[in-house]
């Protein structure tokens, strides 16, 4: 059974890249939220538009990073339990993986917006700015996902290419 899922998982693009983005976003927000809460210690918790702006960098940093690792294994690593080897897609890894970047970084201002608002207000509710910060950027992320994806089936860019 997880060999049928990963070879669905490589196979779906629509699966792939939802997959990977929300991954990505969800690990990054559980790394970041421990230096997100040592940066606002240190600069101070009364400094909530600070610490803001500083969970924006940082969660961007890593989940780029991890988005670019995902993405390899979903489109380019053949795995050595897998009977016959993964086609090569025709595209180039970079230029797919940046191409859905740049897809991400349109609608970057409606994450940020989401993800950041929302955390400075639940802060001034009284939340600390550790569980404020995972908690907005990880309703960002299924809220943008929702329109990403829905931008991706209207333009084809989620429609398998193997």
């Amino acid at each position: 059974m997880p060999t049928r899922l990963f070879e669905l998982y490589q196979r779906k693009r629509i699966i792939n890249i939802n997959t990977n983005i929300l991954t990505a976003g969800f690990l990054a927000v559980i790394i970041a939220k421990y230096p997100v809460v040592l940066i606002g210690r240190l600069i101070g918790e009364e400094n909530k538009f600070l610490i803001t702006l500083a969970a924006g960098g940082i969660d961007m940093v890593i989940d780029v990073i991890l988005y670019y690792a995902l993405h390899w294994v979903a489109n380019h690593w053949n795995p050595p339990w897998k009977k016959a080897p993964m086609p090569s897609p025709d595209r180039s890894f970079f230029r797919d993986a940046s191409l859905i970047q740049f897809e991400r970084a349109i609608l970057s201002p409606l994450y940020y917006l989401i993800a950041m608002g929302s955390m400075y207000a639940l802060q001034h509710l009284g939340w600390s700015h550790g569980w404020a910060f995972f908690t907005a950027f990880a309703c960002a992320l299924v809220i943008t996902r929702i329109v990403h994806t829905t931008w991706g089936l209207h333009t084809g860019r989620f429609r398998d290419i193997l």
